[in-house]
């Protein structure tokens, strides 16, 4: 300890000191990660890969640039889901958001295989020649009831009803 300071002093110098270094090193690591994001975004970036299946998709975004801006601080993700005051507004969004980041190859992989189970349902009601639309009678203006088949013979007027029996 140096002659003349209290160890009040002294302790409270020793935090000060401290507290730049930390602060320093903590600006320098936020530089730094600032300066390697905007070069991951810039040079040769075609986008972000996905493993689907056994393939790998490029998924390609259309400004790099302002996706590097936006990612630099964790805050532009997190205030989309809190009031002014700090609180979190939009609790199932944020939890969705967080597991979807954390299991985002999964979460692809899941609906890329939802969609090749869809196509092969389509295309096997295709090749069997089966439809889920109901039938169109030939005669648009013919209505079925209770089994009978009921069709204007000569316009619309009431007046002039006749029934047919084969």
């Amino acid at each position: 300890m140096r002659p003349g300071v209290t160890q009040e002093q002294q302790k409270a110098t020793d935090f000060f000191n401290r507290y730049n270094s930390e602060q320093n090193k903590a600006s320098k690591t936020r530089e730094d990660f600032i300066d390697r994001s905007n070069k991951y975004f810039t040079e040769d970036f075609k986008g972000f890969d996905f493993k689907l299946g056994d393939k790998k998709v490029k998924y390609q975004i259309s400004n790099p640039n302002e996706t590097a801006k936006d990612q630099n601080d964790i805050a532009n993700f997190l205030k989309k889901f809190l009031n002014e005051d700090g609180a979190i507004t939009d609790l199932s969004n944020y939890h969705k958001s967080l597991f979807a980041a954390q299991n985002i190859d999964t979460i692809a992989n899941h609906f890329y295989e939802q969609g090749k189970a869809d196509a092969v349902k389509t295309e096997y009601a295709k090749s069997k020649n089966i439809s889920n639309e109901p039938r169109v009678s030939p005669s648009s203006d013919a209505v079925y009831l209770n089994g009978l088949k009921i069709k204007a013979v000569s316009g619309a007027n009431s007046a002039k009803l006749k029934i047919r029996k084969k």
